[in-house]
């Protein structure tokens, strides 16, 4: 069982879902990164999730749905799921490195310890980012 499962909602994101998905995939074998691809059809998107499964197995899981908009997608990530904690994060967003080492951290501190945690409640910062740089 993950500690962590985090659900990717995807539709049409080929230009800068790898972005996201490369900074999760830093959380290493305690998180599975389920690429929820909601029925894309412009652009590389699905190919982009099988991609990741093949490249990351047992982390990453690619998932595709007929559209259900953004709700049915993290739904889709939520039926999905194993871990025991469930994180939304959208394809055009990404984690801050550190930041997500010292999450991962207090869960498990949780998850081994004798307390219990039912929320884990974080800040986030938005950046505002050119889309040129977020292709590179």
């Amino acid at each position: 069982m993950k500690l962590l499962s985090i659900a990717v909602p995807c539709y049409n994101s080929a230009a800068y879902m790898r972005h996201c998905i490369d900074t999760l995939l830093t959380g290493g074998d305690q998180v599975e990164i389920l690429i929820v691809d909601d029925g894309s059809t412009k652009d590389d998107t699905a190919a982009i999730a099988d991609e990741y499964e093949a490249r990351y197995p047992g982390i990453c899981r690619a998932i595709h749905q007929e559209n259900a908009g953004h709700g049915g997608a993290v739904n889709a990530g939520l039926k999905a799921a194993t871990g025991i904690y469930f994180k939304v994060v959208d394809s055009d967003d990404w984690v801050n490195e550190e930041a997500y080492r010292e999450v991962l951290e207090t869960l498990t501190r949780f998850v081994y310890g004798d307390e219990t945690l039912d929320m884990l409640v974080t800040n986030f910062v938005y950046e505002k980012q050119a889309r040129s740089e977020r292709r590179s």
